[in-house]
């Protein structure tokens, strides 16, 4: 399931004071001291998962993270652990053929009326073909009376602007909607006649909506075909949608959010537009139709962001080491992950094909060699008295050396069991985002640098998205060589540096900051490192 997501914001968020924005590639690395929040930002995606799932602004344990997260709740996450500050965080997606999910199962081809509905449904279906790209914005803050954290701020951003914000009140009521009429989604090109005919628009529109909540915040396009000016067609759907009869929405569009407790929208529901002034089947489709599109536009792009995170895969520091005969579990928990005790289930459970490939990753040469592959078994349960087959087959996971002999993982270096379920992880291609803790844990240099080559592999022929935080030079110094070598080669059309994103983290003063270092195809840094390249280096060398 390839990632959409394409960057997280934070503030306001643990060391995160000023917005910070990291700018996610294929494989991001997050290097730094420790504490320099690195786990920060994997963090945070599990956050807004809470949010978007269950609801849940003010989480302990986490649905990805199991017990090796303990988030410990919204006053141990905002900055200073400060309640009068608000947490904002905001995700990109990069929408590629996607789109936002539709909520209603109905279609215009349902009933097909008259010419103008037609053109109704063709304005908004424009629209909707519009979209490319794709941000939601989760502004999270503290009420003292209720004692919990309430969501009041809930913006979606399309095209790099933002086009609907809902609000609420420190309690979570009382919420109101802006959409912004100049969104690039809107805008279409006129002539001076459209141009005169849209201005009496603006203005009849003003007695039915408030100005305040249609703004013009967009960045107009400058010429064009005919050197036509650009006008936002959001006025003529309010106009259609009134003349069906729909009730006037009120100040802040209060009537379309119905049902609110917080700035949050009900995932996987349809706003509740009152239309029960509607008279007429066309009018009754145009509103039926504007709702679906309301809907959409407010609803969808959580409910995308929050199915790319249900299929993300959060990897911790500290892997688990299997028992002898152990089983994959008959309930499956994501959080198992987290320990990598995951992975271990996946090799049990998944393709034989994907264990050849793991086990390939684990011994070859020319790639990790570490010494080991994988072999999967089936074992037949017998009646201990009388050697009867019991009927139940059971599947057992191995190590094989280079001698032809298995053990147990109980049995081997430590650094096995730690790379192992970052292998799995690596070749999962039902995942989305894989974020790991140190991949590169208790293994040997040369291990790691083979690292490099697993990610490559991964974001290319797996479709993943790795999001790591490490230490490792050994790692990166992989990754550059293989963009070098690219560009050398004249190969350079799927490992070259936009597969790469390198931040360097610092907490300076109780305040973290996050320093891109671009990477060119010479498969060297643009900028220098830091306080220099893993400085450590120098003195213990000379």
């Amino acid at each position: 399931m390839p990632s959409l997501i394409k960057s997280i914001s934070l503030k306001n968020f643990k060391g995160f004071s000023e917005e910070v924005r990291i700018d996610l590639r294929p494989i991001t690395l997050l290097f730094g001291a420790n504490s320099a929040g690195k786990s920060t930002i994997l963090q945070a995606l599990q956050y807004v998962r809470e949010i978007l799932e269950r609801n849940n602004p003010n989480p302990d344990r986490t649905l990805q993270g199991g017990e090796a997260v303990d988030l410990g709740g919204f006053l141990n996450l905002v900055h200073g652990r400060d309640p009068e500050r608000r947490i904002e965080i905001e995700i990109g997606m990069d929408l590629c053929n996607d789109t936002f999910p539709e909520i209603t199962p109905e279609s215009f081809d349902d009933w097909v009326g008259d010419d103008e509905t037609i053109d109704f449904y063709n304005q908004l279906y424009t629209v909707r073909n519009e979209v490319k790209e794709a941000s939601l914005r989760l502004e999270i803050a503290w009420n003292v009376l209720r004692q919990t954290a309430v969501v009041t701020g809930y913006q979606i951003g399309t095209n790099g602007i933002w086009c609907m914000r809902l609000e609420a009140a420190s309690d979570g009521r009382d919420v109101a909607m802006r959409i912004n009429r100049e969104n690039p989604i809107f805008m279409r090109q006129q002539t001076q006649e459209e141009a005169e005919t849209i201005a009496a628009l603006l203005a009849d529109m003003n007695s039915w909506t408030n100005e305040e909540d249609m703004p013009a915040e967009g960045t107009r396009p400058v010429g064009g075909e005919l050197e036509r000016a650009w006008y936002s067609v959001l006025p003529e759907i309010l106009m259609a949608v009134r003349e069906a009869g729909m009730e006037r929405p009120g100040a802040g569009l209060r009537s379309w959010l119905q049902g609110f407790g917080s700035a949050l929208p009900k995932l996987d529901r349809m706003l509740n537009v009152p239309v029960s002034g509607v008279q007429g089947a066309q009018n009754v489709y145009i509103a039926r139709e504007f709702t679906a599109f309301l809907s959409w536009l407010t609803v969808g792009p959580a409910m995308l962001l929050r199915d790319q995170l249900q299929a993300a895969r959060y990897v911790g520091p500290l892997r688990c080491i299997p028992s002898r005969g152990f089983e994959a579990s008959l309930t499956k928990s994501e959080a198992a992950w987290s320990n990598g005790m995951a992975a271990w289930e996946a090799l049990l459970t998944r393709s034989q094909e994907m264990v050849e490939r793991c086990s390939h990753w684990m011994q070859d040469a020319d790639r990790l060699n570490s010494g080991y592959g994988l072999v999967r078994t089936e074992v037949q349960e017998v009646d201990y008295n009388t050697g009867a087959p019991l009927g139940r087959v059971k599947s057992r996971i191995a190590l094989i050396d280079q001698a032809g002999l298995t053990h147990q993982a109980l049995d081997v270096g430590v650094g096995i069991s730690q790379v192992l379920p970052v292998v799995v992880a690596a070749q999962d291609d039902r995942a989305s985002i894989v974020s790991i803790e140190q991949p590169e844990l208790h293994v040997h240099p040369a291990v790691q640098v083979g690292l490099g080559d697993l990610f490559i592999d991964g974001a290319i022929e797996r479709g993943l998205s790795f999001l790591l935080e490490t230490h490792s030079e050994h790692l990166i110094l992989r990754l550059l060589r293989r963009i070098r070598e690219a560009a050398e080669e004249g190969n350079a059309e799927q490992i070259n540096p936009d597969l790469l994103g390198v931040y360097y983290l610092a907490n300076e003063n109780g305040h973290i900051t996050a320093t891109r270092l671009p990477v060119n195809s010479e498969g060297d840094f643009d900028t220098p490192w830091p306080k220099g390249f893993f400085e450590e280096r120098g003195p213990e060398l000379f």
